[in-house]
């Protein structure tokens, strides 16, 4: 059954959504040996009568109705405890989602200077992720903030790469050093009557022409993965090397990676150990 908008304003406004906002981490992993590039933060809100809602519907309900200070705070701060507590934490870069066109450029400055002061996180280790329909819908002010917040230290990845109205004026104009390529254009690869290789390569020509590298999303099998090595894509993400896990399973995560690349090694025979 369909939620209805009073279930999802009522929800966002509660004092209990701190509690209800849970970060996910998916791994990002560097496509030639099989390193960990760092995790994309992602967040799930557990709702006590209707579950598991999905961003994709609550994302841009919080826009909409200018709840986005509220819920990026949240985010933030959980990034921020819960990576105090991995092992690695100093090692890996966290991928942080943002929306310039719902979050005033003063409100986010105040977001993000935790993250430049803080001894577990600093702004060397985060990637600011902002999709080009964002940037479209205000390009001035999206411009100026990126621009301003790269000379500061962040780095900023384009998402959703080749889904929206992509312009190769982002890549002229604006300090990416990352393209995130969507999984649409990923998961059929391997696929013999596919033309997407003929897109990724072009992507990963124009995006090092830039000095900007790609991350390709919802990599899900072995077959798209030796394709994507093959192609010397520089990182990626998806089924085939983790679901997007709870803060409290990425230890274990860590831990095990290893052996699960040299599997996945010895099945591709692409990856260079």
């Amino acid at each position: 059954m369909p939620l209805d908008t009073r279930t999802l304003l009522n929800g966002l406004r509660s004092g209990a959504l701190r509690d209800q906002l849970e970060v996910h981490y998916q791994p990002i992993i560097y496509l030639r040996n099989g390193k960990l590039m760092g995790y994309e933060a992602l967040l799930r809100w557990d709702h006590p009568e209707e579950g598991m809602i999905p961003p994709d519907i609550f994302i841009p309900f919080a826009e909409q109705h200018q709840m986005m200070f509220e819920v990026t705070q949240i985010l933030f701060e959980k990034v921020l405890n819960e990576q105090a507590h991995w092992n690695h934490s100093r090692r890996t870069m966290i991928s942080l989602n943002i929306s310039p066109s719902s979050l005033p450029e003063d409100d986010l400055s105040t977001l993000l200077n935790p993250l430049t002061t803080d001894e577990i996180i600093n702004r060397k280790q985060v990637i600011l992720e902002i999709t080009e329909t964002a940037i479209l819908e205000n390009p001035v002010s999206s411009g100026a903030l990126i621009h301003r917040l790269k000379a500061e230290g962040f780095s900023f990845a384009l998402d959703d790469f080749g889904t929206g109205y992509s312009s190769l004026t982002n890549l002229r104009d604006l300090p990416f050093s990352e393209l995130k390529v969507d999984k649409s254009f990923i998961q059929n690869l391997d696929a013999q009557r596919s033309n997407d290789h003929i897109l990724i390569d072009a992507i990963l020509s124009i995006a090092y022409a830039f000095g900007a590298f790609v991350v390709a999303e919802g990599i899900e099998t072995k077959e798209t993965l030796a394709q994507l090595q093959s192609m010397n894509c520089y990182a990626g993400q998806g089924y085939l090397f983790a679901k997007p896990m709870p803060a409290t399973a990425i230890d274990s995560w860590h831990a095990q990676w290893p052996d699960q690349w040299l599997q996945l090694v010895r099945q591709t025979k692409h990856a260079v150990i």
